[in-house]
């Protein structure tokens, strides 16, 4: 009797801890390939120009003894009226870093590029926590880089499991003094990735930023013409780590002859911009000190990024 009475209790407690979500398998979000569409546009003015750009995640780096993903940004052709899929109008900049503990369900982040860092709040240069996805009903946001400033506490109203731009995982209902939406386990947000949970208040414009799409995988159908960043297997840069100077052997590499080379910091600031006249060169490291570089490699069409480490 008495063990019948603990099975009962353990099923019981299994039964509430999975209504409150807490069993709920967690999605990770920082997988490569993984993209976001995210859409602006001032829904007062009737056909205006959207600003649309996309994150995409690829490649790791480490910073000290902590990895992180790299997420990349651009621009894709935007209006209001028009339907996916678009074709990108620049080209890949690093934008951050991000990484994620999925222990305790929480994602950080580290802004690089802040030329073109629209409404977001997090800090430049400097980890911050985004998303908190271990969150629960009645609990209050005031954590997160991705509340803006002077909004004061945002509360999760709701939270539930379902389909979620074709994936099913968990959600959270925001709801606060000027923040209203959703966060979504393993995806961000109603209103993006990086940019800050602010619903505008009805002035002398009214615009409107959202996450408008969202592809778990390499495969996007919202996205034309799309060049992925790793299409490297052929290309040869020894020796790795670096010593005084690098050879980078492009010879089996299926690029254009215009080629381009940018040698970047982690951070993504551009130290020396190349026009190789070879497929095959050297390029010294003598004035450069130890730390981690990329290598972006480019014809106008297609870019392939490297990390190099001296």
């Amino acid at each position: 009797m008495r063990k019948r009475a603990f099975t009962f209790l353990i099923l019981l407690a299994m039964f509430f801890l999975s209504k409150n979500g807490i069993s709920q398998a967690y999605r990770p979000m920082l997988q490569d390939s993984v993209r976001w569409i995210v859409v602006w546009n001032d829904v007062a003015t009737p056909y205006s120009d959207d600003n649309r750009w996309e994150y995409f995640a690829l490649g790791d780096t480490l910073l000290g003894d902590v990895s992180y993903k790299k997420i990349y940004h651009r621009f894709l052709e935007s209006h209001e009226d028009k339907q996916p899929p678009f074709k990108p109008v620049s080209q890949y900049v690093l934008y951050g870093l991000m990484r994620e503990d999925t222990l305790s369900r929480q994602v950080y982040g580290i802004l690089l590029n802040t030329e073109v860092h629209y409404y977001s709040e997090c800090p430049p240069e400097t980890e911050s926590l985004m998303y908190d996805f271990s969150l629960s009903v009645g609990d209050t946001i005031d954590h997160f880089c991705t509340i803006p400033i002077g909004c004061g506490g945002v509360v999760i109203n709701s939270t539930d499991v379902g389909n979620v731009f074709g994936v099913n995982t968990k959600w959270f209902e925001l709801a606060g003094s000027c923040s209203w939406g959703y966060l979504y386990e393993g995806i961000g947000s109603s209103y993006g990735l990086w940019e800050a949970l602010f619903t505008p208040v009805k002035s002398k414009t009214l615009w409107n930023l959202r996450l408008e799409y969202y592809c778990p995988d390499a495969v996007c159908p919202f996205i034309v013409g799309t060049k992925e960043l790793n299409k490297d297997s052929d290309l040869r840069i020894y020796p790795n780590p670096i010593f005084d100077n690098i050879t980078i052997d492009l010879s089996k590499v299926n690029l254009q002859e215009s080629l381009q080379i940018e040698l970047l910091t982690i951070q993504g600031e551009l130290l020396e911009l190349i026009t190789p006249k070879t497929k095959v060169f050297n390029l010294p490291f003598y004035n450069f000190k130890s730390g981690i570089y990329l290598l972006r490699i480019s014809d106008g069409k297609t870019q392939i990024v490297k990390k190099v480490v001296k």
